[in-house]
């Protein structure tokens, strides 16, 4: 599963390979250089006593 991505400026979303196109790193849409990882959602199992 390839890891999710947003820009910093425009919101958009996209995926590792979209994040490949532009030299460095940088949003492939308006070439804004902060990009957050997305999380995946995890769940944590709490064993009850």
């Amino acid at each position: 599963m390839a890891d999710k991505y947003r820009c910093g400026r425009c919101w958009k979303t996209f995926d590792e390979e979209k994040l490949k196109v532009l030299p460095g790193v940088r949003c492939p849409y308006c070439g804004y250089n902060i990009i957050y990882m997305i999380r995946r959602p995890t769940v944590k199992v709490i064993k009850a006593v």
